[in-house]
């Protein structure tokens, strides 16, 4: 029988997505990444907690209406993820904690459920290019390490601390949003929130020499 899990989905409020900026203004990029965030708590929504980590400034009402509580902190990705599990240990742990990045809008259920099968005192779910774009933390040793290849960081506290890693890799788990030619892939494999708003901008995709590549961006209407 699955232990009970709660996930914790950081979100960046302020100026987020800067390297999407030669295709999107800022604004668009804020909306983007809200919309993106949007899509990863429909993924969750197996979770019965979620909890949104996010900077001072961020408005509630963009998640009330998803099922999430709000929390807020000023400390660095990684020291606010291990105050969590810090807390939860301190509680008896309670829940095994699951993070889930924020721009990680192809997820689905399927990968949700399959990332909490996956046996292991931790489980890490890579992402392109060295990341770890979710984690699965069962034993409150672990300690995040979010930090550059932070991928092969959270493999060795794993090994220092003589725990078990488990390891769950799925295409769309790993397809994090960063770089201008990573939102064909929202075109291509989404139908959430994310896609809606490309389109509303403007955002198609065509084939050239065989291989999808994005439309000039028109005005936003």
């Amino acid at each position: 029988m699955l232990r009970p899990v709660h996930c914790v989905v950081p979100f960046k409020s302020s100026g987020c997505k800067t390297r999407l900026s030669p295709i999107l203004s800022a604004e668009q990029r804020w909306l983007l990444a809200v919309a993106m965030l949007r899509d990863v708590l429909r993924a969750l929504r197996s979770i019965g907690m979620v909890t949104v980590l996010a900077r001072p400034g961020m408005s509630e009402d963009l998640i009330l209406d998803l099922n999430a509580s709000l929390r807020f902190s000023e400390l660095e990705l990684g020291d606010a993820l291990n105050v969590f599990i810090d807390e939860n240990a301190a509680a008896g742990w309670p829940a095994d904690l699951l993070i889930v990045m924020a721009d990680l809008p192809l997820i689905c259920e399927e990968d949700v459920l399959g990332m909490i099968s996956v046996p292991g005192d931790v489980v890490l779910a890579p992402g392109r290019g060295g990341g770890t774009n979710m984690i699965l933390i069962r034993d409150g040793r672990f300690r995040t390490r979010y930090r550059g290849l932070s991928f092969a960081r959270h493999q060795r506290e794993a090994e220092e601390l003589g725990i078990e890693a488990g390891y769950y890799y799925s295409y769309r788990a790993g397809c994090d949003i960063d770089e201008p030619g990573d939102l064909i892939e929202i075109m291509l494999h989404t139908n959430g929130e994310s896609r809606a708003l490309l389109e509303r901008f403007g955002l198609s995709i065509v084939e050239s020499e065989g291989r999808a590549r994005l439309k000039r961006i028109q005005a936003d209407g």
